[in-house]
């Protein structure tokens, strides 16, 4: 009962937010909204405890030997505002044209995605909770990309169905992660089509995953993209949306990941997994300040977790 009058409630601001916002961007100046947006994230920074407990602790135990206390609450406060800013981006993106999207959000690396996409077998676009993650496939579908979005969809299903139209709306179209047989069928035929599924690789969980190393510490990762472009021969390449110094929008596109192909199924998928992580390490390290911090779950915290190091499987090394 709890989690349905949540959900529903998560549904009504949503779509409350939504429509303000989109009212918003049509009356007042960008730095208006950009400035209140600044204010509320920093409101909240004091508000959500929780939220401000749990990151400090998180960019501490990941950063703490290169930031001081001062910088480590910096670090969150700015996090904060990052994601409180995605959404006036969102409601941007609603109103604007594609043109006007393609123009204000130049693309670095293009190329590699082309590259990717030559050898006709998909391509798993690789993206975190690391600066506007919202607007990743819609940028993309601008460029006329055929795009998909692996999505953890809400249990209610009227707030699902507004999200779904919500993503259609930026020019995205859902695919469902449950149940994850029939996940698996839509995304497998999404690559052998040739074209994009943006699938979000900083997803940890507490009890359910690969055991991989991050930051030092220990998390399970989620196997599920080694697993698939094991399955599909499908491309692997890194796209994340930043904030530049600008305050804008630049896209990134890495050159695809070096995975291992490999019939040893267990071992390979273990290692994709792991250089997957140590990508997303490597990017947070680089933006750390727009990334969610919240999403960690160290296993260490957990009873009889196993601690890992930097490690290789055996045999799987290039």
């Amino acid at each position: 009962m709890i989690q349905s009058w949540s959900e529903s409630a998560a549904h009504i601001g949503a779509w409350v937010g939504f429509n303000a916002g989109c009212l918003a961007v049509r009356i007042f100046p960008r730095q208006w909204l950009y400035r209140f947006s600044d204010t509320l994230a920093d409101i909240g920074f004091y508000l959500f405890r929780g939220f401000r407990t749990r990151s400090v602790r998180n960019v501490r135990f990941a950063l703490g030997e290169k930031l001081t206390g001062v910088e480590v609450e910096e670090t969150v406060r700015k996090s904060l505002r990052n994601f409180f800013r995605d959404f006036v981006e969102i409601a941007i993106a609603l109103v604007i044209p594609a043109e006007n999207l393609r123009s204000e959000i130049p693309i670095e690396g293009r190329e590699n995605l082309d590259a990717a996409l030559l050898k006709e077998h998909g391509v798993i676009v690789l993206s975190a909770h690391l600066g506007n993650f919202f607007l990743v496939g819609t940028r993309l579908a601008t460029e006329g990309y055929p795009m998909w979005v692996l999505i953890n969809q809400p249990r209610n299903q009227r707030f699902a169905r507004f999200m779904d139209d919500y993503r259609l709306k930026v020019r995205q179209k859902t695919i469902h992660a449950r149940p994850r047989r029939e996940a698996l069928r839509e995304l497998s035929q999404v690559l052998r089509r040739n074209e994009l599924a943006v699938v979000i690789a900083d997803e940890y969980r507490r009890n359910n995953g690969i055991h991989v190393p991050f930051f030092g510490r220990t998390v399970l990762a989620r196997r599920g993209p080694a697993t698939l472009a094991l399955r599909t021969g499908a491309a692997v390449v890194p796209v994340y949306l930043i904030h530049d110094k600008s305050q804008g929008l630049k896209m990134i596109v890495e050159p695809e990941l070096d995975l291992i192909r490999t019939d040893k199924d267990k071992a390979a998928i273990r290692e994709n997994t792991l250089r997957m992580t140590q990508w997303l390490e490597r990017t947070v390290r680089a933006y750390p300040a727009q990334w969610n911090w919240m999403n960690i779950h160290w296993q260490e915290d957990q009873d009889n977790a196993p601690v890992i190091k930097e490690q290789r499987v055996q045999g799987l090394t290039s």
